[in-house]
């Protein structure tokens, strides 16, 4: 049975003026770029529809929201809301048809993600109906997506809601992962393996203490003595493999040190191989450069034709150059050093995700594996490149709970160590209120309280998050009777006028369906979209 939203405490109204927050101009500072870091991502007046045959979707209506560096930023709300299109839209990934971003800002460290967006398409209206008819721009679209390259992935990660149609069913898990590790972090796993030192002269003192700890069967000491291992050879990847060659051999196994050296082979390089990878680095900086010119594009606003000309040329003139490296018969030999680096670098990054038995997940393939390893190898997958913001859309929705606060003990040592800023979609306040630094509410396609994570719990201010917290049990109110919001989330093709939530509002005015309600600053950068509460109008 549904209960009433609950009604505004004392301490929920506003409590302050303009006068006690320091007016205007201590507003806008507060919400400027503030003491923790710079912003790395900015989007502005974000807007999504899709083009139905019922009539036009607007699925985002106008969000805006800031991330800083090293900063986790918590979007919540119902299914529905809107989260995981704003987390589509930023990264341009909506699909085309019928969806498509049609209007707003999205600024990647003073690059414009959007940049050429109005080109793309045009938009009629169909007379007397909800409709609408789009000429889509394929070419540019196209040329878009590439220029998009430059960004996803190094730049802006993202784990997806949905695991099992996010990876592709026809190769295996160490084929995908490694695809990812070669895109992004390529020229440095190749710098890797031409400096490699299989033939150092204390590589045989190393073997003999990984084979003593294997003896003992202790599995600490097989780690440390593994990873020691993999820095005499230089190759932290060969380390993972030691590893597992002597953990299968067992305590009682002579011969394994012998399988050591003999898997060494892999890292001593001949010269057709030793050319090969100088090739692909040359390939890889060029690839590099070619994102780089296209994230100058965005900044700048316009298209340099003669640097892609020049970068395209060398680039042809690259592969000219050792075309028989494409040759069926030359490229495998030449390049199994290379795919097999891939493979074991493929598996520390599955041990990072705590996946038991990463060796056969990582040649098995997606069909193989349940929904929360699955998920956990999106996670790794995300989490290898490093990226400078991190989007998690439901990260941790099939994971257990000691899996779950693993993960999350992931992305709080990449934001620490790297300074990654993290956006957090989920519908679990518990997992916001432990990570986040600010939440952002969202219900219906805009953005209805945004502030501290610490203030908009302590003192929910939009009945909306009212609702949603006092859905979910309290440990200091065990006797407290949980309530619902009454309703759902309305259709979006004909939204309520005025304020979305006031169908379903206990404290809905006459005003609240006339007019939007503007974004007032009720605190240190806390802001909410409610006429309940008249502060200072929050800056743009």
């Amino acid at each position: 049975m549904s209960m009433a939203a609950p009604t505004p405490r004392d301490d929920a109204l506003p409590t302050t003026t303009p006068t006690e927050t320091g007016g205007p101009e201590a507003v806008a500072n507060a919400v400027g770029t503030g003491a923790r870091g710079e912003v790395v991502l900015e989007v502005k007046d974000l807007k999504t529809y899709f083009f139905t045959y019922d009539g036009v979707v607007k699925a985002l209506d106008g969000v805006t929201f800031k991330i800083r560096r090293g900063e986790t930023l918590g979007l919540v709300g119902e299914t529905g809301c809107g989260k995981s299109v704003t987390a589509f839209s930023v990264t341009r990934l909506v699909a085309d048809p019928p969806g498509r971003v049609i209007g707003g800002k999205v600024h990647f460290r003073s690059a414009n993600l959007l940049f050429g967006l109005e080109q793309e398409a045009k938009y009629t209206p169909v007379p007397k109906s909800n409709r609408v008819r789009v000429k889509r721009a394929f070419r540019r679209i196209r040329s878009n997506m590439q220029r998009m390259s430059a960004v996803r992935g190094r730049a802006i990660s993202m784990i997806f809601q949905e695991p099992t149609q996010a990876m592709n069913p026809v190769f295996s898990i160490s084929n995908q992962l490694g695809e990812v590790l070669l895109l992004h972090r390529g020229p440095e796993i190749v710098d890797t393996l031409l400096q490699a030192k299989p033939n150092a002269p204390e590589v045989r003192a190393a073997v003999d203490a990984l084979v003593e700890a294997g003896r003992q069967d202790n599995r600490s000491e097989m780690r440390d003595a593994a990873n020691h291992l993999g820095e005499v050879v230089g190759v932290p990847s060969f380390g993972a493999q030691a590893f597992y060659i002597v953990r299968a051999a067992g305590a009682t196994a002579e011969d394994s040190g012998k399988d050591v050296l003999r898997a060494l082979r892999r890292l001593r390089l001949s010269n057709f191989q030793r050319t090969y990878l100088q090739s692909q680095r040359r390939l890889m900086l060029i690839d590099r450069a070619t994102n780089e010119l296209y994230l100058e594009e965005m900044r700048r606003e316009a298209i340099n034709r003669t640097a892609r000309i020049r970068l395209r040329g060398q680039r042809g003139r690259e592969r000219i150059r050792h075309f028989h490296y494409r040759l069926p018969g030359l490229k495998g030999r030449a390049s199994k050093p290379l795919k097999d680096e891939l493979f074991w670098r493929t598996v520390r990054l599955l041990e990072g995700v705590s996946i038991a038995n990463p060796v056969q997940v990582a040649r098995g393939f997606p069909h193989e594996l349940s929904g929360g390893m699955l998920q956990r190898v999106m996670i790794a997958e995300a989490l290898s490149s490093e990226p400078d913001i991190l989007i998690a859309d439901e990260p941790t929705t099939a994971l257990d709970v000691t899996i779950q606060a693993q993960i999350l003990e992931l992305m709080r040592d990449l934001k620490t160590r790297v300074g990654t800023a993290i956006l957090l979609i989920t519908h679990d306040l518990a997992v916001i209120a432990e990570v986040a630094d600010r939440v952002c509410v969202m219900y219906a396609g805009v953005i209805v309280e945004h502030g501290p994570v610490h203030d908009v719990f302590r003192r929910p201010l939009h009945p909306y998050a009212q609702g949603l917290l006092a859905s979910i049990p309290r440990l200091d109110q065990p006797d407290k009777e949980l309530s619902s919001i009454p309703g759902s989330v309305p259709d979006l093709i004909r939204p309520p006028s005025g304020c979305r939530f006031h169908p379903r509002c206990p404290y809905a005015m006459p005003v609240c369906k006339e007019a939007r309600p503007p974004m007032t600053q009720e605190g240190p950068e806390h802001t909410v979209a409610c006429y309940l509460y008249k502060g200072p109008v929050a800056p743009e």
